[in-house]
């Protein structure tokens, strides 16, 4: 690898706070290519030859979603907020969610692109509730897939995604304490 997670870590801008800690900023990251394979490769590698698809939420998710696939050889299946696409009701797979803003989000795909039984990698940029990541998975596992593995660039040890953390099955560059 390029840099290592320190480096990585030291391209995440910290912006005003938002009630939760503050808004992280991955865009410098993203930007940089050497940090982008590095963070890519890094969050690939306990998922190489496990897994069938990767999916995201959109949007940032949509990022690091794809150039995980990518790396891993894999499809990407895109998860979508609130109906932005009309999907005929049978042909679609959704869960909703109380966001941190206290809204409801639906996240939506189609069946079709989860075929049964594949198992999963679920990337999203950043995991500050874990709400996101909890309604993805319970739409993978509705679909009759498994979902093997979380990749996200950060982490809020302070949420619902503690015991995921904690059992290993989330990789992740930073994680906020």
């Amino acid at each position: 690898m390029g840099m290592d997670l320190k480096q990585l870590e030291e391209k995440i801008r910290l912006l005003a706070t938002d009630g939760f800690g503050g808004k992280r900023d991955l865009l410098p990251l993203y930007a940089d290519r050497d940090a982008m394979e590095t963070l890519v490769k890094y969050l690939a590698e306990p998922f190489r030859g496990k897994v069938d698809c990767v999916c995201s939420p959109e949007s940032l998710g949509f990022i690091l979603g794809s150039m995980l696939a990518y790396e891993l050889g894999v499809g990407f299946v895109v998860i979508r907020r609130n109906q932005q696409f009309l999907i005929d009701t049978d042909l679609q797979v959704s869960a909703s969610y109380i966001n941190h803003r206290d809204k409801v989000t639906t996240l939506i795909t189609e069946k079709c692109l989860l075929p049964s039984e594949s198992r999963v990698l679920l990337a999203d940029d950043w995991m500050s509730t874990a709400a996101t990541v909890q309604a993805c998975s319970n739409m993978i596992e509705d679909a009759g897939c498994k979902v093997v593995g979380i990749a996200a660039v950060g982490v809020s040890y302070e949420s619902a995604a503690k015991d995921m953390i904690d059992a290993g099955s989330v990789r992740y560059v930073y994680c906020q304490k």
